[in-house]
């Protein structure tokens, strides 16, 4: 992590936030604070509340003089995963009910009340950011594959609560993974009706930027906001552009279910100038630049 800051104008601090001190040490003197700090797993709960409340504590002493502080939540909230719990509707915006479904989104859902609660007491002026599921590197290009799909897959039929759970209990990757040349092949995938599925993932720069807009517009005090992709990508797109790229074949297939893993950014639109720049092309040339190793151009 280290390596990852040499160059920028930054001071370093090292601690556990899980110790109130260090947390206080952390925020002092600061104009805003961008709390980040949460491990994404099942076994990190604890430790991600327990960090949030000392971030949240630490700034809520210094309410008056602080200009905000911006929390990253997660999707995960509502939860958007289709293949976890069904939607309640799609896209999925800030209005859908919150329903954490695991160890690591309640932790999130958590963090979000000690931020609101802090807030109500100190004064401390606060937003919440939920970004979708974040890509950096060249983490995007499996998330396209035939291997992902029948992981998806999978997760659903585990899932009685799923969009994607067949009562029959018809386990639908395994026809994929025979025909299928390689795992790794993209994935045209679509249901019986020629619906394609969909993901709105989000590239990491445009997270970045989407806390940039929530700590610089006034709009964003006391509010929530979702951050994705510029739009929801369908399969078909993506495995063509994969394929156009890498020269890998598409595997088509057609599937008795559809997921759909959407997340509407239109309130960090409107409200606070959120401007997502990566979409899937842009994305994919960018991860296929920083496998070959080609990285001072990414920005």
């Amino acid at each position: 992590m280290r390596d990852r800051l040499a160059g920028l104008d930054a001071e370093v601090i090292e601690g556990d936030l899980n110790s109130l001190p260090v947390a206080e040490r952390a925020v002092a003197g600061m104009d805003a604070v961008i709390h980040t700090a949460n491990l994404v797993g099942q076994s990190h709960f604890e430790n991600n509340v327990r960090a949030t409340l000392n971030i949240a504590k630490a700034c809520a002493s210094r309410a008056d003089r602080l200009d905000r502080l911006i929390s990253v939540s997660s999707s995960a909230v509502y939860p958007n995963d289709s293949h976890i719990i069904a939607t309640c509707y799609h896209p999925v915006d800030e209005l859908h009910p919150r329903r954490p479904v695991d160890d690591y989104s309640l932790s999130k859902l958590i963090g979000e009340e000690i931020v609101t609660s802090y807030s109500v007491r100190s004064g401390l002026r606060t937003s919440i950011i939920r970004p979708s599921g974040i890509v950096s590197g060249d983490a995007v290009l499996a998330r396209w594959s035939v291997g992902f799909v029948c992981g998806i897959l999978k997760a659903g039929q585990s899932s009685p609560q799923s969009a994607l759970y067949q009562r029959d209990g018809a386990e639908l990757w395994h026809d994929l993974e025979k025909r299928a040349t390689s795992l790794d092949q993209p994935c045209d995938v679509r249901d019986l009706e020629g619906r394609p599925w969909v993901y709105q993932l989000v590239d990491a720069r445009d997270v970045a930027h989407g806390l940039l807009c929530a700590l610089e517009s006034p709009a964003a005090i006391g509010e929530a906001f979702n951050v994705s992709a510029p739009e929801a990508i369908p399969y078909p797109e993506a495995a063509a552009l994969l394929s156009e790229t890498t020269g890998q074949p598409v595997f088509h297939c057609r599937l008795p279910v559809r997921w759909v893993f959407d997340l509407a950014n239109t309130k960090a639109r409107s409200w606070i100038g959120y401007r997502p720049r990566w979409g899937i092309r842009q994305m994919v040339q960018d991860a296929l630049a920083f496998r070959r190793g080609e990285t001072d151009g990414l920005n």
